[in-house]
């Protein structure tokens, strides 16, 4: 299960960006990760690793938000580009072989929605 591995650098990057705000928030309601799909992760899995890494720490009772982006490609030969099935890794259009992955590896923290005190400190 790479999914906890995964989750722990990204907990790290989570927490470091919640020390750089000012003013520090109250808390982290979510995380928002965007995850391609030939990264091969489940996010049920990746969302329990995140509850269980978040624990006593300044994110914990936060939700971990996945959102999975679909595995696009080009073909040099042909020019098409569009999604792919994970089963086949050829042009649909001409068959080629030497399509071009453009989407579907991606790995990263989208954004994070926190809660701030207010003026009077509410």
């Amino acid at each position: 299960m790479h999914e906890f591995s995964l989750c722990q650098g990204l907990v790290e990057s989570i927490l470091e960006e919640m020390s750089r705000l000012q003013p520090p928030p109250r808390r982290l309601l979510a995380a928002r990760v965007v995850i391609g799909r030939l990264r091969q992760v489940v996010p049920d899995y990746m969302q329990w690793a995140y509850a269980v890494l978040v624990k006593d720490t300044a994110a914990a009772g936060s939700e971990l938000l996945v959102r999975t982006t679909p595995v696009r490609a080009k073909c040099p030969d042909c020019g098409w580009e569009g999604e792919l099935a994970l089963t086949f890794f050829a042009c649909p259009v001409c068959s080629s072989a030497g399509i071009e992955i453009v989407n579907g590896l991606e790995l990263y923290l989208e954004n994070l929605e926190i809660e701030v005190e207010d003026e009077k400190g509410n």
